[in-house]
């Protein structure tokens, strides 16, 4: 299976400079060494009202990163402490039993 790697900053930056200069998605893709759909999927979700902007793509991703990491809910933090709380007292009482 391959494995997918995320554009650096710096990629993004290259991208905002292809794009101004009218270089071609074929071109910049040759020069990213990364596939046209990734730079057509790039503009697609990190473009904003100003056209393509490489700062702001990188903080948009992150945000969208963060909001993946954070995705437990309070009902979820709730059960995990249950969880943990039963397993530290079945081995509170294994260890009485020694």
């Amino acid at each position: 299976m391959k494995q997918y790697t995320q554009l650096s900053q710096e990629e993004r930056y290259d991208i905002q400079a292809a794009l101004k200069s009218k270089t071609s998605v074929t071109e910049l893709s040759r020069t990213l060494n990364r596939s046209r759909s990734t730079i057509y999927r790039e503009r697609s979700r990190n473009q904003g009202k100003r056209g393509y902007r490489g700062k702001q793509a990188q903080e948009l991703s992150k945000a969208r990163h963060y909001k993946r990491i954070s995705a437990v809910t309070e009902f979820g933090k709730g059960y995990i402490e249950c969880l943990l709380r039963q397993v530290i007292l079945a081995r509170k009482l294994d260890s009485c039993t020694l």
